[in-house]
């Protein structure tokens, strides 16, 4: 059974091509679009948590992701 997670794509400074993943596990959903609803209703929520624990950046997007696909990208940006 796939699970989905929120995952709030942070900026890592002003003009910078990179980014840092800030993942939310709770709440997760069984399927993308209770997902996806949930970040539409939630938006403002989601980035103030977000800018709560990282101050000093900016929220790039906010994405649902799987978290076998989650797995894979994190995997692939450590090597």
């Amino acid at each position: 059974m796939k699970v989905f997670l929120i995952v709030i794509a942070m900026v890592t400074g002003q003009g910078a091509s990179e980014t840092d993943l800030y993942v939310i596990e709770d709440p997760d959903f069984k399927q993308s679009q209770q997902c996806i609803q949930f970040v539409q209703s939630n938006t403002i929520t989601l980035v103030q948590k977000a800018k709560s624990v990282y101050p000093e950046r900016d929220v790039e997007n906010i994405y649902c992701v799987s978290k076998d696909r989650l797995k894979v990208l994190i995997s692939g940006a450590q090597a």
